[in-house]
């Protein structure tokens, strides 16, 4: 039996339980999880265990009772590789007059501006479309931000034109700095954006 969701699959037969990202090979880089009898994979290590097996894993957990009968699979909220970790784009940026970043440049994480007049004030995309990029996502889900300020300007981001985002901390990368940014997500349409750091490029 297969069953198949738009990111993840489950394939279930009489010795084996799988669970895998759906865009990798199942059987190498995209298998998430792997259920046989009393045994269970994750990454590749094997654990054996005796009768209930509750078992987490760098992508995602398998939960088997042996007394109630059940057998649970389930993945980590944030899947964004075949990988236990992040993919990243890098985005470049030039425009004394401030733009606004889309939804996809700041959850690639990695923008770098090269803008060599005035000072600029970067707008952030609004949650709801930062969550929306985010299969699964929950209350805390977190990720790094770095904004690299190459040009010859002062850089300050600032929330959306909603204020779904609240702005802590120095939000502002000086002229040949880099500042690093942690955006949480609270709800589908609100968030924080702390400025946790900040050094010369």
């Amino acid at each position: 039996m297969d069953i198949n969701s738009k990111n993840i699959a489950l394939h279930v037969d009489d010795d084996n339980v799988a669970l895998f990202d759906r865009s990798k090979d199942k059987t190498g880089a995209g298998l998430i999880a792997w259920f046989k009898r009393h045994k269970v994979q994750f990454g590749g290590s094997d654990a054996t265990v005796d009768v209930d097996l509750d078992v987490v894993g760098p992508n995602g957990s398998i939960k088997y009772d042996a007394g109630e009968g059940f057998l649970r699979l389930t993945t980590l909220p944030l899947i964004l590789s075949g990988l236990s970790f992040p993919l990243t784009t890098v985005t470049a940026k030039t425009s004394a007059a401030g733009y606004t970043l889309t939804a996809a440049e700041v959850v690639g994480g990695y923008v770098i501006d090269a803008t060599n007049t005035g000072a600029i004030a970067p707008v952030m995309p609004t949650v709801a479309a930062v969550v929306a990029l985010i299969p699964g996502w929950v209350a805390g889900t977190s990720f790094l931000f770095t904004y690299v300020n190459t040009g010859n300007q002062t850089v300050t981001l600032t929330t959306d034109a909603s204020t779904q985002w609240t702005m802590t901390g120095t939000m502002t990368a000086l002229t040949t700095t880099t500042r690093i940014y942690l955006c949480r997500i609270l709800t589908a349409a609100t968030g924080v954006v702390y400025g946790i750091g900040t050094f010369a490029n």
